[in-house]
């Protein structure tokens, strides 16, 4: 047994965390479109920003199906990340912007950026260069 990780034999399966996280974030994403088809506009403020939010839901449901598959993981991570910075500015401008859902856009920023660095994993599309 070591002394720095008690189970040292996990570390071979470190391999499957990208797939993990694809899964993950991907799964959201498409959850996300769901729920956002169903919902809907009210507000004039809203109504005004409803044509972004269309284009939003098809760029970020093509992304997240090429990350569950890891086609060009790293370009579609991109795209999400600039995706979900539009999405805080624009509930940020109809104000429904609360401290919770500004964590858990933090929380997806940091899941893409460490799929952005490690790469698309285990069973992806994408090769490493």
């Amino acid at each position: 047994m070591s002394i720095l990780n008690p189970l040292p034999e996990l570390l071979s399966f470190a391999f499957i965390t990208p797939l993990l996280l694809r899964i993950v974030i991907g799964a959201y994403f498409l959850e996300q479109f769901s729920t956002i088809i169903h919902t809907k506009y009210i507000s004039k403020k809203e109504v005004k920003i409803k044509n972004v939010f269309k284009y939003l839901i098809g760029v970020k449901t093509l992304s997240a199906m090429a990350i569950i598959t890891g086609f060009y993981t790293q370009i579609a991570v991109l795209i999400l990340i600039v995706a979900t910075i539009i999405d805080i500015i624009l509930e940020k401008k109809i104000k429904k912007l609360g401290k919770a859902k500004l964590q858990l856009y933090i929380f997806i920023i940091t899941i893409l950026l460490s799929l952005l660095i490690t790469g698309a994993g285990f069973f992806a599309i994408d090769m490493p260069l």
